[in-house]
This record gives C-alpha cells, sequence and structure tokens, in this order.
C-alpha cells in the first residue's frame, strides 16, 4: 500500500506524464524541430518527478515497522519470535514473516552449519518456505544445509542471488516485514537432489556430499563424478597449511571447485591455497605433479600477449604483505589481477638467481635485496572517498646481496612479545616489522634512522605507528632504492557502478 507521505509526488508524476503525452499530441502536426525542442525541455522534469517519487517509495516504506522483529526473541540461526510470530532475517534485507509458523513449537532444525533450517510441531522450514512432503518426525538427517527424510532429501542454500527478484519490486511491493511479497534480492533456495540415496546420504565438507554413488555441490549432481571415491582437498602452504579448503573436492578422477571440474588437474598431487591475513574471497591451487596454478577452477594460462607463463613459482601470498600474490618465471614476475582481468606481468623478471627470503617480504639475489610494499590508493573528491585501485610495489636496494645481511637483534614488545628483527645490510640498519599493512605498516623494510628510539618505542607502545611518527624509522625512497615491479588493481570509481 502506498505511504500517504508520497501520495503528492505520485500524483504529480501522473500529472506530468499525462501533460507530456496531451503536448505531444497537440505538436504532432508541427515541425520535427519543435517537437524535439519541447520533448528535451520536457524531460528533465518529468524524469526528475519520477524517480522522486519512486526514491521516496522505496525509503519512506522501508523504515517503520521493517525494524521491529528485531527487538523480538533471537533464536540460533536466522529465525525470530516476535508478538506471536516467527521471522527469519535474511543479511542486508531485513526480516520476512515465516507465513504459518508456529511460534509455540518453532525451533531451529541444525546448528551452525544449517542455521537456515527451522521446524515447528508440523513442518520443515527453508528459511521461510515449508519443505514439501517432510514433517519434522520423519527428519532423518541434518548438516550444512542438507536434510532427508531417508527417501527423499534437499539442499537449503545459504544466502545466494533471487533469480525470480527484479528491482522494481522494489517500488511496486511493500518492504513491511509482514507483507509475504517484500522484495528478495536475495535468498535460501530450496533444491530437491535427483537420483539420491537418501538413506546413505553424508556431507563430506560445506556443500559437498555424496550417497555412495553420486556427488552433489549444494544440492546438484556433480555430473560423471564419483561419490565412492570423493575426498577433501587440504590446504598445502600458509598459516593454515593441512586444514581442509571447503570448496575444493576430488574423487579418484577429478578435481572440482564449487562443484565445477578444474581442468586437467591430478586429484592425487592437488593442494589448495589462501593467502595469509586475506580479507579477500580468493582462492588457489596447484598440481604439484605439473606445476600448474589455478585461481579457483580456472587454470593459469601458458602465455598472455606472447610471454611464456608457465613454470611459476610462488614469491609470496600474504595480504599483510602484499595487496597480491606474486609468482614468478624466467619470462617475469606475475600476478592475479582478482577484478577480473586474470593472470598479467608486472615486470621481467629482476632476480639473478633465486630469490632468497630474508624475513616476510623481503628477498636476496645474488646481487640484491628486494622488499614488497602494499599500497591503498583512496579517492579525494568531494562525492568520492572510494577504493581507487590496490597496488603492490617490488623495490630492489641494489648491492646489498645476501652476504651483506646479517641479523643484529630479535626486538621485542613491554611483554616480551616479538615486534620484528634490526637487520643490518651492508653500512645501514633496517628494520622489519613482524606486522604489516593490517597496523598500517605497509613496506615489509624500513630504514632505522634511530635505533635507541625505535627499541624504546616498540617497549614502551603497543602502536606501531609510533615508531614512524617519532622517525625513528624513514621509508625507502629512490635515493638509495628503485621500484622494479608494479601490480595494480583498478576498483570502479562510484559514478561508474552508476553507469553499470
Amino acid at each position: 500500500m502506498v505511504s500517504l507521505m508520497i501520495l503528492p509526488l505520485v500524483v504529480l508524476s501522473v500529472l506530468m506524464l499525462g501533460l507530456a503525452l496531451w503536448r505531444a499530441r497537440q505538436l504532432r502536426v508541427a515541425g520535427s524541430d519543435r517537437r524535439r525542442s519541447f520533448a528535451a525541455r520536457l524531460m528533465v522534469p518529468l524524469l526528475l518527478g519520477v524517480m522522486l517519487a519512486a526514491v521516496a517509495f522505496v525509503l519512506v516504506d522501508a523504515s517503520g515497522e521493517d525494524e521491529a522483529a528485531g527487538s523480538g526473541k533471537s533464536l540460533s540461526g536466522i529465525y525470530t519470535l516476535y508478538q506471536g510470530r516467527v521471522y527469519m532475517s535474511i543479511g542486508g534485507q531485513g526480516y520476512y514473516l515465516v507465513s504459518g509458523a508456529d511460534a509455540a513449537s518453532f525451533s531451529p532444525l541444525g546448528g551452525l552449519d544449517s542455521e537456515n533450517l527451522g521446524k515447528d510441531r508440523s513442518a520443515v522450514y527453508c528459511g521461510s518456505r515449508v519443505i514439501p512432503q517432510l514433517r519434522p518426525e520423519q527428519v532423518r538427517f541434518v548438516s550444512n544445509g542438507y536434510v532427508s527424510d531417508g527417501r527423499r532429501a534437499w539442499y537449503c542454500t545459504r544466502q545466494k542471488k533471487n533469480a525470480s527478484y527484479r528491482w522494481w519490486q522494489d517500488v511496486t511491493h511493500s518492504r513491511g516485514e509482514d507483507n509475504p511479497g517484500k522484495p528478495r534480492p536475495t535468498d535460501y533456495v530450496l533444491v530437491l537432489l535427483e537420483s539420491v540415496n537418501a538413506a546413505n546420504l553424508k556431507v563430506l565438507v560445506d556443500a559437498y556430499a555424496q550417497d555412495g554413488v553420486h556427488a552433489f555441490y549444494e544440492g546438484g549432481v556433480i555430473p560423471g563424478a564419483d561419490g565412492a571415491s570423493l575426498q577433501t582437498v587440504k590446504l598445502g602452504q600458509g598459516d593454515l597449511a593441512g586444514r581442509v579448503e571447503d570448496r575444493y573436492a576430488r574423487d579418484s578422477r577429478r578435481v572440482y571447485f564449487q562443484g565445477e571440474v578444474v581442468p586437467d588437474a591430478g586429484p592425487a598431487t592437488f593442494f589448495a591455497f589462501r593467502p595469509d591475513s586475506g580479507h579477500e574471497d580468493n582462492v588457489y591451487g596447484q598440481d604439484s605433479a605439473t606445476g600448474r596454478f589455478y585461481f579457483g577452477a580456472t587454470p593459469f594460462p601458458a602465455e598472455v600477449d606472447g610471454v611464456d607463463s608457465r613454470s611459476l613459482h610462488l614469491l609470496i601470498a600474504d595480504r599483510d604483505r602484499a595487496n597480491h600474490e606474486l609468482f614468478y618465471n624466467a619470462s617475469g614476475i606475475w600476478f592475479w589481477d582478482y577484478q577480473g582481468v586474470g593472470l598479467q606481468r608486472g615486470c621481467a623478471n629482476p632476480f639473478a638467481g633465486t630469490p632468497t627470503m630474508l624475513s616476510p617480504g623481503i628477498w636476496t639475489d645474488q646481487r640484491s635485496a628486494f622488499v614488497i610494499r602494499a599500497i591503498d590508493e583512496w579517492g579525494n573528491g568531494r562525492s568520492d572517498r572510494s577504493l581507487k585501485a590496490r597496488k603492490t610495489q617490488l623495490w630492489m636496494l641494489p648491492g646489498l646481496s645476501a652476504p651483506k645481511w646479517s641479523k643484529v637483534a630479535d626486538l621485542s614488545g613491554e611483554q616480551g612479545e616479538s615486534r620484528g628483527i634490526l637487520w643490518r645490510g651492508g653500512t645501514q640498519l633496517y628494520f622489519a616489522p613482524n606486522a604489516g599493512k593490517n597496523v598500517f605498516l605497509n613496506d615489509a623494510l624500513y630504514i632505522v634512522s634511530d635505533p635507541e628510539g625505535l627499541k624504546r618505542d616498540l617497549k614502551s607502545d603497543q602502536d606501531y605507528m609510533k615508531v614512524l611518527q617519532a622517525g625513528d624509522v624513514q621509508r625507502l625512497d629512490s635515493s638509495d632504492s628503485q621500484v622494479v615491479c608494479r601490480a595494480a588493481s583498478r576498483y570502479p570509481s562510484m559514478w561508474e557502478f552508476w553507469k553499470q
């Protein structure tokens, strides 16, 4: 129901549209230039009126009672009891009434891995939808969104894009939480498992399951997969090495990423890895038999712009040090542009021989030392202060080969915790902090200008920034070092999102 507060805007828009149509009919016999001139003058106020009405409808209708259920009694999972009714929440969209649910007997069905499943005395629910032909007393199995009665099985997805949603529903439908037609840009989708032996259904990890014959991902059959041999894939390097990576799985023949086949990957020699300290949703894999890397299910290409990109080695995968994962071969240093461009070459190979890590983000070779710097570039305009780009630079310190470096001391904080290492490179002292950009230290190595001040300030303050503010250390600059490699991922400006 349209709010009374916006009726004047709606009426105004309708009147303006009627006026435009009436005037256009009058001008039918007039010259084309005159019609175009009038249309051009009329379009601006007409569109402005329509836009104001639409925006006002969305903002006004979305306010008020839409927040009411949030003050109810929270159940584990997505469900809430409020004024004798059951509601569910969808992140970023608010609360939705679970129509017909019995508040007196309602409870979540699963644990943290199945928080979008609920039940009452007569039905089982996926989000707000009743699972057909399934009664609470029939439930035999539930885990990670999968539920079964022993003969049939269903999967209740995590929050995902709703294929039936259209943007105009936000204008034409009420957004009150009690409205069954409240728009759902994302939702919990119910999937009936086809060709399943429900009595034998077992969850492998996350959304992967198998019944001894078939393999499933998010309730869909993985074509050609062997359920009997379906296994997990472990992380092979980094801070989380040895743990299971839940987006990959393998059987006796193939490797899968989110249910999609990973081309030409050998299941016996495949491992996964994520960047340490990473907040991005980036997952890589590598077949150790062939050396080929993958971004999710996408294999790294054999060449880019005519340059050989095979036989890569991982240089760094640490988002506290670098904004990109860097790889190298004889042809150059490479990075995966996660903004959608794919594998890119940052520079020709600057190393003399194989680089050796001195400290995280710092390497030496037969001639020089190399240091990582991470840069986040933000807009500084009045109307757009959004993230513009994330960059990674590799700096070279010429002449400081591996033999010219020696460890001076481990530096600690007030409680004895490690704060970094004091190095001597040639005649200069350097500080390699054990933390990076997460505490605003965007460089892996700093020149030490006041050694005693550095030790004192690391002891007295938990804030790493004090050593920079006090002048204890300085950043590398072009006077004794140079940038030899650059990687960048560009982020669209606010106006570009609007344009899209």
